[in-house]
């Protein structure tokens, strides 16, 4: 039970809160289903996203030193003014 404050806001209990993985920071969202009930729901971010596609391309970024160098050289040069 959860109870709504002058701010209305509400503190969500911590037995929700970890079940869901809900740390301070994290955004949240309430989706209503079509029992007009509505479910929290965690809102997976940027950050999430890009650590996912990171795991997805290991492999990919493989490279030598050499061609690592090269490629360190042309972004560095196409960076230049």
């Amino acid at each position: 039970m959860a109870v709504v404050t002058r701010k209305n806001q509400i503190t969500i209990p911590k037995e929700i809160r970890e079940s869901l993985n809900i740390e301070e920071g994290d955004r949240v969202e309430l989706v209503k289903n079509e029992r007009c009930e509505y479910i929290l729901k965690k809102v997976t971010g940027d950050k999430e996203r890009y650590i996912k596609a990171l795991k997805q391309s290991v492999g990919i970024l493989k490279m030598e030193k050499k061609e690592m160098r090269e490629l360190q050289g042309l972004i560095g040069e196409s960076m230049r003014v």
